[in-house]
């Protein structure tokens, strides 16, 4: 049987609101991919009892459970004593440890603080792990058929425990033959309701797992599959991925860290084009896009960002497309100019996107109605107007 996990994420700031937790997202990869099966994730306040609680309920349910944060030498770091708490330990002092912060601050150049001396406790018993990168030592409590392994908050790391650490000793505790792959579809242009209309028959399936994620103009095809070796959980995947792309074809637009604006700077880069983009009634979604994506390489070259656009009163969405193409492109010597806007009609929410070839001077405008919030409006326009120039027969 697969040994199952449950991530258990500590700080009060966390709760706030102000800071992502990235941590529970980078542990749960990699647990897959060691064959581990994830469970739940909790976030829990710096509050001795509730972790404690936290940590008694995961014990009770799963083979493991990794907790991060909460073991710095602050009186808000809870973790320590509430492991020792829910597994009905003391805490003891390790000379040892000490030794190790010590020798940190003194590699470092710095005097230690006398408070530093919390972190030499852990739980009678507990298997005390170094911290090469930091000072917060880490440890695990084996409690009875579960261990409890807590590592530090601090994302750098927690990365480095985590890979040199905590997966060699699960390896040697929990051997497993299983492989766990993910493999991601990227779609456009179509609702989750479409997607799931064309391949719902293999979201029925049981291995590999098929799920999707909405986003703005964007819906995600994830495949997940568990074989013996790598080859088979490949293959598996191969399978399913082909199936999909039969049912969607062209809505597919690329896969795993693949973004839309990537592809069709790959795209422009290979026939020596470049790309420039007009916005209006944005937040600049689109120009955004591709300056991530095109990382300096200056396929993108420019980006006019307008409050608002439009010609007169009626707001003639397609004649307002070409005014901005009209206004602008003689400014922008790209090859195409992607214009972008989005309308607040008494009503309603309109898209709309022109894609301009200044080597002919021809026009492709797309008009569409958009039933979210405005806010999210930006990435959907963003979106169809990348789709539009991903489309255009260069």
């Amino acid at each position: 049987m697969k040994p199952t996990a449950e991530i258990i994420a500590i700080g009060s700031e966390l709760l706030s609101g102000y800071i992502v937790d990235t941590n529970s997202s980078h542990i749960s990869r990699i647990l897959s991919l060691g064959g581990i099966q994830l469970s739940f994730i909790s976030t829990v306040g710096d509050d001795e009892e509730v972790i404690a609680a936290t940590v008694t309920s995961a014990l009770s349910r799963s083979d493991i459970v990794l907790t991060t944060g909460g073991l710095g030498p602050t009186i808000d770091d809870k973790t320590r004593v509430s492991v020792a708490l829910a597994t009905n330990r003391q805490l003891v002092f390790e000379h040892d440890l000490l030794e190790q912060i010590e020798s940190r601050f003194n590699n470092w150049g710095r005097k230690m603080s006398e408070n530093n001396m919390r972190q030499a406790y852990i739980p009678d018993g507990a298997i005390p792990i170094e911290n090469p990168v930091g000072t917060a030592p880490c440890f695990i409590v084996e409690h009875d058929q579960s261990r409890v392994i807590c590592l530090p908050g601090v994302p750098r790391e927690m990365k480095y425990l985590l890979e040199h650490e905590v997966m060699p000793y699960l390896a040697r505790v929990f051997p497993s033959t299983d492989v766990i792959k993910t493999r991601v579809l990227h779609t456009v242009g179509v609702g989750e309701s479409v997607v799931d209309s064309k391949i719902g028959h293999l979201e029925s399936m049981r291995n590999p797992v098929v799920g999707l994620a909405a986003h703005q103009g964007i819906v995600d095809i994830r495949i997940t599959a568990t074989g013996s070796s790598e080859k088979e959980a490949d293959k598996l995947i191969y399978s399913v991925e082909e199936e999909a792309r039969a049912h969607l074809r062209e809505v597919i637009f690329g896969a795993d860290g693949q973004s839309l604006a990537s592809v069709v700077l790959g795209k422009l880069e290979k026939s020596g084009h470049t790309v420039s983009v007009v916005e209006s009634g944005t937040s600049g979604e689109l120009a955004s896009k591709f300056v991530l994506a095109d990382n300096a390489k200056g396929i993108f070259q420019a980006g006019i960002l307008l409050s608002n656009f439009s010609s007169s009163d009626d707001c003639d969405v397609d004649r307002d497309m070409e005014e901005m193409i009209q206004s602008y492109s003689t400014n922008l010597e790209s090859n195409f100019v992607i214009a972008s806007s989005v309308y607040d009609k008494e009503n309603s929410i309109v898209i709309g996107v022109a894609l301009f070839n200044s080597g002919d001077r021809s026009m492709t405008t797309k008009t569409r109605g958009f039933g979210g919030h405005i806010k999210y409006a930006g990435e959907w326009a963003a979106n169809v107007g990348l789709d539009l120039l991903r489309n255009y027969d260069i």
